[in-house]
């Protein structure tokens, strides 16, 4: 036991060691993708005076597909011209993602417990899709690593800030267009069975899933 301590005692403080001064013997991963959980908030408002959201429906779901970007970088090239304008070249090394997806189901008050329940599958479609939201958000981190972006400006700080910022809004772009993509399509699909659906919300919801994986086809078929 006294020989095991002993070796503990040696070992962690040698691999801490090696750790701090040789960093290029580990690979630490290029792209951090965090999702917080969705949030979900329902309102019921006035139908004689509703939120601009709502203006002539009973019901409507808001939702956004949040993806905050920040990027590690290498300054490859950083000149000052004669007329005092910063020319910035930078290479994303790391690129970090942060995801939210706030959701808010407005509701009139006079509207029908079932076409409420159905609102609250447009909201339970954006949670399902948001489950592996991490997919995309890797993917759009991963498509600048190792490209280089350019900034411009007269002072030096935000000629790098602008550089960064177009390699950040590429990745927020792309994720958002992935997702918001998949949860329109499959709003579509939901909404064209939803007049004449019989069962729950949430079975309805599974089936626009399923079709939409399975391929959303150019005509959707009638109900039977």
């Amino acid at each position: 036991m006294k020989n095991e301590t002993l070796l503990i005692l040696i070992a962690v403080p040698l691999l801490v060691f090696v750790v701090v001064m040789s960093p290029g013997l580990f690979k630490f991963s290029d792209v951090e993708v965090n999702k917080k959980p969705a949030e979900v908030e329902k309102k019921v408002f006035d139908a004689n005076h509703p939120p601009p959201e709502a203006a002539g429906r009973e019901s409507t779901t808001v939702y956004k597909f949040v993806c905050e970007s920040d990027m590690d970088y290498d300054v490859e090239e950083e000149s000052q011209g004669s007329n005092g304008v910063w020319q910035v070249r930078l290479k994303v090394k790391r690129a970090r993602a942060n995801l939210s997806l706030p959701i808010t189901v407005l509701l009139s008050q006079r509207i029908p417990n079932r076409r409420a329940d159905f609102e609250d599958g447009h909201a339970k479609i954006c949670e399902r899709v948001y489950v592996d939201a991490h997919e995309p958000a890797y993917a759009a981190c991963r498509r600048v690593i190792g490209r280089e972006f350019s900034g411009q400006n007269k002072d030096r700080d935000s000629a790098r800030k602008e550089a960064v910022n177009q390699a950040r809004q590429e990745v927020n772009n792309q994720y958002a267009n992935a997702v918001d993509a998949k949860v329109k399509d499959v709003f579509v699909i939901y909404d064209f069975y939803a007049p004449n659906w019989h069962e729950s919300a949430d079975v309805l919801v599974d089936k626009a899933l399923q079709e939409y994986e399975v391929g959303k086809p150019r005509k959707l078929s009638s109900i039977r």
